[in-house]
């Protein structure tokens, strides 16, 4: 009985822990512009993870005919996911590994490709490919995904509400460190 109370007590303090506090190391480089950019890697779990058609999220006016095109739901039903490998996916502010300003949820947004790269098919193919794994992931409950983001801001400890998906001339970077 006490080593059950005991288990109980363990489980209750250390399980918050995995799912929140997460340190990850933040890798900055300078541009050849002279723009500094933080990048780390994360990993994607059903339990920090929600998807841009989330019921939780048209409370906060997100819909597939938002007046504000900041509000548009990006998964695969749109036409910026279709045509251009564009998403999003919502992390729980308290989930989330870095300080940030967020209301309730981070925003990880995946970067279009412009219809103009040379590799365009091959770089929207890789986006989709990684929004499959993750939605997958977070219908079935099941699983982890390991993505980068970036974000350039001048301070590595807190961020805003954004974060984006890696990416240098349209094709999603999945490590981390200087290009």
């Amino acid at each position: 009985m006490l080593k059950n109370i005991i288990l109980f007590a363990i489980i209750a303090i250390y399980s918050p822990l995995t799912f929140s506090n997460e340190r990850v190391k933040v890798h900055a480089y300078t541009s050849s512009k002279g723009f500094t950019f933080r990048n780390f890697s994360f990993m994607l779990t059903p339990e920090n993870t929600v998807l841009a058609s989330d019921v939780r999220l048209r409370r906060k006016s997100y819909s597939r005919n938002a007046s504000n095109y900041r509000n548009e739901i990006l998964d695969e039903k749109s036409i910026n996911y279709i045509e251009y490998g564009q998403f999003q996916v919502f992390i729980p502010k308290e989930k989330f590994p870095l300080k940030n300003s967020a209301d309730s949820f981070v925003i990880a947004r995946m970067p279009q490709t412009s219809p103009g790269d040379p590799e365009y098919d091959k770089h929207v193919k890789k986006k989709k490919q990684l929004y499959e794994r993750i939605s997958r992931m977070v219908k079935e409950g099941e699983g982890s995904v390991q993505v980068v983001f970036e974000f350039p801001h001048p301070n590595s400890e807190k961020i805003e509400a954004n974060v984006y998906f890696r990416s240098y001339n349209g094709d999603y970077i999945d490590k981390v460190g200087k290009l």
